[in-house]
């Protein structure tokens, strides 16, 4: 990631794709508040290959002690010295110049670390909340999930947030204008466009998970989550050969699942986070896997309602009245 050393802080500014410099509040992305310093004083901006700094001030911008010509565009190096309206104002260092990303900077500490586009706060092995970007409307949602109250609380968040989970806090930073590497064929597709198919063991100790669309097929390894997804499955394929209106299939309540399943609630939210991250993980950073599982007051359901549910060569069908699972 690409960063400035300030002159006179330790933590480095990082830089967005495209990064105003100036003494304007409000409307630059690092403020120096000298008076010689223009509104609006340079921008640093990343091309795709490399970073380029262009003067845009009244009193000038050296690099390495030479002037730059106004609005002209010069690269920049590892190791340059800026100054902004003095050439014998502080220096800012260039430190990196990695491509742009986005990120979470650790508001005590100042560490920084790379964005993925689904995200498990605090961490991957307990995650209690989750930070994705959602290609459907291109926006950020910070969610906790919490069964005790009214569902999974959801927000939208922008750059420079403060992001509160458990003992941690973070300021997100959205450094990449480009948030997520889209392909045209699969832009704004939400994960219940696909069809999934589970392919169970006799016993079921391994499902296996594969999505479909048109000529894509993406199989993903067992995972224990799959359990989950797969008893979420069955209720909304029993609700659909019952002909209940597709609002309402499916639906089930959390007390109901955690005690059948034999998990805790915590468990469960865990289970739904990493389901969710292993999909965005192998599919195309242009799906959003949110609704994979979908919430309500102290009810879910599997967000998917193309689904087929193997045991080796043989389709199961779920009966509807006896819930009792047969094979073809």
């Amino acid at each position: 990631m690409a960063c400035l050393q300030h002159p006179d802080r330790d933590q480095p500014v990082y830089l967005m794709a495209h990064h105003t410099i100036g003494r304007r509040e409000g409307a630059t992305d690092t403020r120096i508040t000298q008076p010689e310093i223009s509104g609006i004083h340079a921008a640093i901006q990343w091309t795709g290959s490399h970073w380029i700094i262009r003067d845009l001030s009244r009193n000038g911008t050296w690099v390495n002690g030479q002037q730059l010509i106004p609005a002209k565009n010069q690269q920049l190096h590892i190791g340059d010295k800026i100054t902004f309206g003095r050439a014998s104002n502080p220096t800012w260092r260039v430190e990196s110049l990695d491509p742009p990303e986005n990120l979470l900077i650790d508001i005590h500490t100042g560490d920084s670390q790379v964005l993925e586009s689904y995200h498990l706060l605090p961490d991957e092995h307990e995650p209690l909340a989750s930070l994705h970007f959602n290609p459907i409307n291109g926006v950020w949602v910070f969610e906790l999930l919490d069964c005790t109250d009214n569902g999974e609380t959801a927000r939208v968040v922008t750059h420079k947030a403060r992001i509160d989970c458990a003992h941690d806090s973070w300021e997100l930073f959205l450094g990449n204008s480009q948030s997520t590497t889209t392909e045209l064929s699969l832009h704004s597709l939400c994960v219940s466009d696909f069809r999934l198919r589970f392919t169970v063991s006799h016993h079921e100790e391994h499902i296996q998970l594969q999505l479909a669309r048109n000529d894509m097929r993406q199989d993903l390894a067992a995972r224990t989550h799959n359990y989950l997804l797969l008893y979420l499955a069955r209720a909304r394929l029993r609700d659909m050969q019952r002909d209940i209106d597709p609002a309402d299939q499916g639906w089930v309540a959390i007390d109901l699942a955690t005690r059948e399943l034999g998990i805790t609630v915590n468990h469960l939210n865990t289970q739904i986070f990493r389901a969710r991250k292993q999909i965005a993980d192998c599919l195309p950073d242009a799906i959003d896997t949110s609704r994979l599982v979908e919430r309500r007051a102290y009810e879910m359901r599997l967000g998917c309602d193309q689904l087929d549910i193997f045991k080796g060569s043989q389709k199961e069908v779920v009966e509807a009245s006896t819930e009792i699972v047969t094979e073809l």
